[in-house]
């Protein structure tokens, strides 16, 4: 009896507990997510172009690249987002929408492809955000954000002789400068890299700094050109790297 406690003992030292499921690494993760997103994006560019053939074929691949998203990480998600209780409710959300984008962009419907796959932006970013995941995109979406509002001053300029309009206006520069440098500053390297994005940050905060121009001079022709090819630029900061 003494040998046979003592084998047992000896035994569940070496043992140990029993091991653990491992939760699949985070950047295995954000690498699958981030090469389908990219076919989403290009996807978008030609539904917006009306050519929905076309982002027929970028949708396919991010078919394929979601439906392999969901085999591997819908069960067995990094460990980050293990407690959110629609993690798996989500990534099936995003295949059935993808799916959906996929058959009318078939059928050459481009407008109903976009309303399918609108929303998987904002469905990302807000996995992301409630798990408390900051990515590369998640920059980009806030310097589009800030745009967008920092764009309304292209249909109304403000009163130059107005100090709370001008004040209002100098505020949303400054932060849209702000999500655009950290966009640059937390860009991956390959696209930090990229010879492309590094002429459009240049461009783009360039023609930020020369809103600050058109303030100082009260130039609203100046203000009224250059939100017009920011808007050109904010477009592609997430059409194309985003």
């Amino acid at each position: 009896m003494l040998r046979l406690i003592f084998t047992l003992v000896l035994c569940a030292a070496f043992l140990g507990p029993a091991p653990k499921a491992r939760s699949a690494p985070i950047h295995d993760f954000n690498n699958a997510v981030f090469t389908a997103y990219g076919h989403y994006r290009e996807a978008l560019f030609y539904l917006q172009t009306g050519n929905a053939q076309v982002a027929s074929f970028e949708l396919e691949e991010m078919a394929v690249r979601w439906r392999a998203i969901v085999e591997r990480f819908a069960k067995s998600p990094p460990g980050v987002f293990s407690a959110d209780p629609t993690w798996q409710e989500t990534l099936m959300d995003i295949e059935k929408r993808t799916a959906a984008g996929l058959e009318t962009a078939i059928n050459n419907d481009a407008e109903a492809a976009k309303k399918h796959l609108g929303p998987i932006r904002k469905i990302l970013s807000e996995l992301r955000h409630r798990n408390g995941v900051i990515n590369f995109s998640d920059y980009v979406d806030k310097a589009n954000a800030a745009f967008d509002e920092l764009f309304e001053f292209r249909r109304n300029p403000p009163d130059f002789n107005s100090l709370e309009q001008l004040n209002k206006l100098r505020r949303i520069v400054a932060i849209t400068t702000h999500f655009y440098e950290l966009s640059q500053d937390n860009a991956p390297t390959a696209i930090r890299n990229n010879p492309e994005f590094k002429r459009l940050m240049e461009t783009s905060l360039y023609s930020l700094n020369r809103i600050w121009v058109a303030i100082d001079e009260k130039r609203e022709d100046l203000l009224i050109s250059t939100l017009r090819g920011l808007s050109s630029s904010n477009r592609i900061l997430f059409l194309r790297f985003g």
